[in-house]
């Protein structure tokens, strides 16, 4: 199971791919759900990463997505917008893969 990083700023991309993750950088929410429903179809993706200011610009498609979807996860990740007031990139996986404290 590979992880996919979908985003809309150089920083993000930069910084996940030195960290292994591949991904695309789009322009547009559009061509976002383009890619996301693309890789959605390759089986050894198991979770799409979208940074948060482009998955603002979604609406409801995420949530339609994980309606549509079990595999693979659909989550949102911390770009140079910042994280929200507490929050951590480490509470963002646990979310993410669905491990509570």
């Amino acid at each position: 199971m590979r992880l996919y990083l979908v985003c809309d700023d150089d920083d993000t991309e930069v910084g996940l791919r030195l960290a292994g993750v591949e991904g695309t950088r789009v322009h547009s929410a559009e061509e976002a759900r383009a890619v996301i429903l693309e890789k959605a179809r390759q089986e050894e993706i198991g979770v799409i990463l979208v940074n948060r200011s482009l998955m603002k610009e979604l609406g409801d498609f995420p949530s339609e997505f994980r309606s549509e979807y079990n595999m693979p996860v659909l989550t949102e990740v911390p770009d140079t917008s910042g994280l929200p007031s507490g929050g951590s990139v480490a509470r963002y996986v646990r979310d993410a893969v669905g491990i509570r404290e």
